[in-house]
């Protein structure tokens, strides 16, 4: 496989196909929790949770799509089996943002690499995925902030699990 590119160093290279990876994990993260909020009832959160799953592989393209440009085939990773099993709704939530975070901090290292190097075209890239993880973190906070202000008694979490079912498009 080609890792030469005139605008790519080898860096940049390694770091595009992780970001393409870590979309995809984070696909399969979410899938794996909709898959378990729709076993245990939760038929709104689980849609939402979809949702967010079919999102993180439009964020892989974006890093497939740019190596593409430049003459690169990007790796198909080999993904880990993510967690399977939750202990509640709030433990996806939780658990969510705690992912979110993990997200955060690589995108704004792709992004501080990039500058450092002077690679402006993988900074703008990097602008764009630290600003959806800006909405991200926003997203799961409000469920949090939900479950903080309405407690977790069950007639409340139907209430959060209808209205998650309404955020989803």
């Amino acid at each position: 496989m080609e890792t030469k590119s005139e605008f790519l160093s080898e860096a940049m290279v390694k770091l595009l196909n992780y970001r393409v990876e870590q979309e995809e994990y984070s696909s399969r993260i979410y899938l794996a929790m909709s898959t378990w909020l729709d076993d245990k009832g939760f038929v709104g959160g689980s849609k939402l949770f979809k949702q967010y799953s079919d999102e993180e592989i439009v964020h892989a393209n974006k890093a497939r799509k740019m190596l593409l440009a430049n003459g690169l085939r990007p790796v198909t990773p080999a993904l880990k089996q993510p967690k399977q099993d939750f202990l509640s709704l709030s433990d996806v939530i939780l658990s969510a943002l705690a992912h979110e975070q993990e997200i955060t901090r690589q995108c704004y290292a792709l992004t501080k690499a990039a500058h450092d190097e002077g690679n402006f075209m993988v900074v703008e890239l990097g602008l764009w995925y630290s600003k959806e993880q800006a909405e991200e973190l926003s997203k799961v906070q409000y469920l949090i902030d939900r479950l903080e202000a309405f407690g977790e008694e069950l007639s409340m979490l139907r209430k959060l699990d209808d209205e998650m079912g309404q955020l989803a498009s």
